[in-house]
């Protein structure tokens, strides 16, 4: 009588650790890592990608809008959403920030609250930095 692990092919046990290896890492990763699971871009929802931006998700989020040039210089601020709430007209940041500096570019990042949205060293490299999710200042 063999056992029952004898019986799986081989294929399909190694499918079975590597899911298992897989999902295992996930899970501890949200652990030692919540800010890299606390992106929620995908609440910030438009009108027919125009006009201003809504939380679509059942939660509270933190949204950020940054004008920004081809250089260094950009003027951010963050926005705090609860569920179905509507991002106010950035005309008047926007021309602010017009003032200041040429704007090329705006870019608009939420994460989950408590995260604060913020310019978070890359993955791949430590000194670029990418929008990302910071825990909050205590």
């Amino acid at each position: 009588m063999t056992s029952l692990l004898g019986r799986i092919p081989n294929w399909l046990r190694t499918l079975i650790v590597f899911i298992l290896f897989s999902v295992g890492a996930w899970w501890l990763s949200t652990f030692t890592n919540p800010t890299a699971h606390a992106d929620r871009n995908q609440c910030l929802q438009r009108d027919n990608d125009i006009g201003p931006y809504t939380n679509g998700c059942d939660y509270d989020i933190n949204a950020r809008y940054c004008f920004r040039n081809d250089g260094l210089e950009k003027t951010c601020g963050v926005v705090a959403l609860a569920p179905d709430e509507t991002m106010t007209d950035l005309r008047e940041k926007y021309d602010a920030a017009a003032d200041a500096h040429l704007v090329l570019r705006t870019t608009v990042h939420a994460c989950k609250a408590p995260y604060i949205p913020d310019d978070v060293a890359s993955q791949q490299n430590t000194v670029r930095k990418v929008d990302g999710c910071r825990k909050p200042d205590n």
